[in-house]
């Protein structure tokens, strides 16, 4: 059962049993995944929209494209023995090791 922490008759905080801790985190976890998917499908449409508008991508490349960025992201995550949590940390550092700076190129682009 949840402890409310008062003072001067005023609630600042709360104190969660670990059953409900543990309840609250795993509702966060849910919600960020959900949030992780809708926000990955609109990327993935920003990508694909772009390879078809400024390089003529068409329906069949766009699709050989969206399957082997997954398998390949997988496929690269796997050797290197991480978590999904750690694709874009892996992707970044991968290009980096190419001499590509997506941190400078996002700098660059807000100037």
């Amino acid at each position: 059962m949840a402890v409310f922490k008062r003072a001067n008759g005023h609630i600042f905080g709360v104190q969660f049993s670990a059953k409900e801790q543990k309840a609250i985190d795993a509702e966060i976890l849910r919600q960020c995944a959900e949030y992780d998917k809708k926000n990955a499908d609109e990327v993935d449409a920003v990508i694909l929209w772009l390879l078809h508008e400024k390089f003529g991508f068409g329906k069949k490349r766009l699709r050989a494209f969206y399957d082997s960025f997954s398998t390949e992201l997988d496929a690269l995550v796997k050797r290197y023995e991480m978590g999904d949590e750690d694709k874009a940390w892996l992707c970044s550092r991968k290009l980096r090791d190419y001499g590509i700076d997506i941190s400078e190129w996002n700098k660059e682009e807000k100037k």
